[in-house]
């Protein structure tokens, strides 16, 4: 009640403003959004059109597993990738780097629900008799380190907000981060999968909430994908069903 209030207060005394064309009420409105060369359904692998974002069968080969060419030819665990909008729009970048390294939440709730019932469009669409028992929601995590610095982490937050909306149990602990890497986005191809090698853990005592579940696997931005790949192949050999990664942006 006092967060409504609060929130309202701070409406009133310093109304929001969008980032692009300075309009109130909205820290993006509806009309810069839709101008924001936002993502249709989509093959991440080869990046032309494929329903409900999954992967393309002529993109699969042995095993159900995929060949990535940024990948050095390293096997892909990703179904397929959900993808909101673009992180090189000027507007969106702003709003994530307000958000991520600022800690600036307010900022960008809109994208969060726009994220939200994207994902929801997609379940509802895809599978007629949907059961939210047959999913859960997993965060990329974290090293504490740098969670301690930045005070919560991004995409944690993000999977909060999908639970919110679709009802879908969401664990935060499942996997874990068993050591500090480097900045992916400063990192060649090869670097990048160096710097992950051995760098998440999963908790043997939670199994059950991920047995031939499937999982959507949620991080604010996709670049190759190496992070995601390397905890959807975790997740895969304990037991999980399909990973779909949910992503905010992609570079």
């Amino acid at each position: 009640m006092l967060d409504n209030m609060w929130k309202f207060l701070k409406d009133i005394l310093a109304p929001k403003k969008c980032y692009s064309c300075k309009k109130e009420w909205h820290f993006l409105c509806d009309d810069c959004f839709n101008k924001q060369n936002n993502f249709e359904w989509f093959c991440y692998v080869c990046k032309k059109k494929s329903k409900h974002f999954r992967i393309h069968k002529k993109c699969l080969i042995e095993n159900k597993l995929l060949s990535w060419k940024n990948f050095n030819n390293k096997k892909i665990y990703l179904d397929k990738v959900i993808v909101l909008t673009h992180y090189k729009n000027p507007v969106i970048r702003k709003l994530i780097i307000a958000f991520k390294f600022f800690g600036k939440k307010s900022i960008w709730r809109e994208l969060w629900k726009r994220l939200a019932e994207l994902v929801e469009k997609n379940i509802y669409i895809q599978w007629d008799n949907f059961d939210s028992l047959n999913y859960c929601i997993i965060p990329v995590p974290l090293y504490f380190l740098r969670k301690m610095m930045r005070w919560f982490n991004q995409s944690d937050t993000i999977a909060k907000k999908i639970w919110q909306l679709t009802k879908i149990k969401y664990f935060n602990t499942v996997v874990t981060r068993r050591k500090h890497t480097r900045q992916q986005s400063k990192l060649s191809q090869e670097k990048r999968i160096e710097n992950l090698y051995n760098a998440f853990k999963i908790d043997k005592k939670q199994l059950d909430k991920i047995d031939n579940k499937i999982v959507f696997l949620v991080d604010d931005v996709i670049s190759s994908g190496t992070t995601l790949n390397e905890i959807a192949k975790i997740l895969k050999k304990n037991g999980a069903k399909k990973i779909i990664a949910v992503c905010l942006a992609s570079d």
